[in-house]
């Protein structure tokens, strides 16, 4: 049969440890990181890859482990197949052994009268790693999930929580967040974990956004307002609804759909900056909220412009993949599936050569200017009497 897998792609936009007030991380970028989780997951039982405090965890809230890895050494790719706990009867069911080694947990679909070994119920979720092109790239198939924010707070937690670092001390603060101390050039300083990636769009070059900045009109931005039953919290702007007739909220409603819409003509860099900022990987129809563009022949929304492939995997059934299978399948494609990110990083990269040049030749002119005003200043002499 054939399978589609959608192919969302992220850039790690921070990871690292970073100092109070540094934009670069002193330690663990993005090569670090994973390989530090990837030698953490070996060997462990599934059940003992979760992060964080399982019996902690808020009711409702789903838990994440490691269900199978793998690490190209061609390359430097990872490919992290991790488990979200779920018991939504919306799809199929998956549960995996939580006793077995991380990468050798059997799989079985779920049934009312299941009697086996002690299994997690839930769906997998996968997860390609390239740390190199400072990407991440969901892959979405039918029997998986996507969840972004999970995936951010499972890595956070994994090197907060869980992974041994040499030479580094971890310390909690009283609010609970964890630091580090390590010294770094001979100097002992504090230091703090930051993970973040965000959904890349398409090249501010390409035609697709250069056609759209040329056509909008407004931006539109929707959301949904709480109505708080006491104290009307309510920013003034929303209030001014209800003094038109006809537009006060329902009775007894907790909530208010609203739409503006902002007289706009952004440019492309402009339009890419908002679809990175807004768009989701996996947003349903039914979901109100969002951010869209009005042009002149009517209205998109900023999901549509992100940076996405689907690819085509035959398989004998729709079982959950291993790493290493799911890996070799993408690999077959990687120079035309990064093709793009390749091509973005390299001009992202050249801005910040042409910046910190303009920044260094400025500092030049600074020191030449001043070097000349002590030079070509007065001259004060002093005569010593006899």
């Amino acid at each position: 049969m054939i399978l589609p897998a959608h192919l969302n792609f992220f850039s790690i936009e921070e990871c690292g440890l970073f100092k109070h007030g540094d934009g670069e991380p002193a330690a663990l970028k993005a090569e670090e990181t994973f390989d530090l989780i990837y030698k953490w997951v070996q060997g462990k039982q599934m059940e003992d890859t979760i992060p964080w405090d399982p019996a902690a965890t808020k009711s409702g809230t789903p838990k994440c482990y490691c269900h199978d890895f793998y690490k190209c050494e061609v390359t430097g790719d990872y490919l992290f197949v991790l488990w979200k706990s779920d018991s939504d009867s919306v799809g199929t069911i998956w549960g995996a052994q939580a006793s077995a080694q991380t990468g050798k947990s059997s799989v079985v679909e779920y049934t009312d009268n299941y009697e086996g070994k002690a299994v997690i119920w839930g769906r997998p979720c996968y997860y390609w790693v390239i740390p190199k092109l400072r990407t991440i790239v969901s892959v979405k198939l039918d029997h998986s999930v996507c969840d972004s924010t999970l995936f951010q707070e499972w890595v956070t937690k994994c090197i907060t929580n869980r992974v041994k670092h040499p030479n580094k001390k971890k310390s909690q603060t009283e609010t609970g967040q964890v630091r580090f101390e390590f010294t770094s050039e001979g100097d002992l300083a504090r230091y703090a974990y930051r993970f973040d990636v965000k959904l890349r769009s398409v090249n501010t070059g390409s035609a697709h956004l250069q056609e759209l900045s040329s056509r909008v009109t407004h931006v539109i931005r929707r959301d949904t307002i709480k109505l708080a039953a006491g104290k009307d919290e309510r920013p003034t702007w929303v209030k001014i609804f209800d003094k038109i007739p006809h537009l006060p909220a329902k009775p007894k409603a907790k909530t208010r759909q609203i739409e503006v819409r902002a007289e706009a003509k952004p440019t492309a860099a402009e339009i890419k900056k908002i679809i990175e900022t807004f768009a989701v990987e996996d947003r349903k129809r039914s979901d109100w909220n969002n951010v869209g563009f009005a042009t002149d022949t009517g209205d998109v929304w900023v999901d549509r412009y992100r940076l996405h492939e689907t690819v085509n995997f035959s398989k004998d059934d729709a079982t959950v993949f291993a790493a290493a299978d799911l890996h070799v399948r993408l690999f077959a494609t990687r120079e035309k599936l990064l093709e793009a990110i390749v091509r973005d990083n390299k001009v992202a990269d050249a801005s910040i050569v042409a910046a910190k040049k303009v920044i260094k030749a400025a500092a030049g002119k600074a020191v030449t200017k001043k070097s000349a005003a002590t030079k070509n200043g007065p001259k004060i002499s002093a005569k010593v009497p006899d």
